[in-house]
C-alpha cells in the first residue's frame, strides 16, 4: 500500500516522473519495433493503448501536484 505524502498524494513527485520516463521508454520501444517489423500485433496495439492511457494519467497527476505546489506557495 502506498503512503500519502504531506499533501495527500499517494507517491512522491520523483516516483511519478520515474514512472512517466519508464512508460515513455516502453512506448518508444513498441513504436520502434513497429517500424522495424512492419506493424504491431494485436497484443502490442493493446499494450500501446494502455501505455498511452497510463502516461496521460501520470502526467495529469504530476500537473495537479505542480499546480497545488504553486497554489500553496501563494
Amino acid at each position: 500500500m502506498l503512503r500519502a505524502d504531506r499533501r495527500g498524494f499517494p507517491m512522491p513527485a520523483h516516483e511519478i516522473t520515474d514512472r512517466i520516463a519508464n512508460l515513455i521508454d516502453e512506448e518508444h520501444r513498441l513504436r520502434a519495433a513497429a517500424l522495424h517489423h512492419g506493424g504491431l500485433t494485436q497484443d502490442e496495439r493493446l499494450r500501446l493503448k494502455d501505455l498511452e492511457r497510463r502516461l496521460d494519467a501520470a502526467v495529469e497527476l504530476l500537473h495537479r501536484r505542480q499546480a497545488l505546489a504553486v497554489f500553496d506557495d501563494e
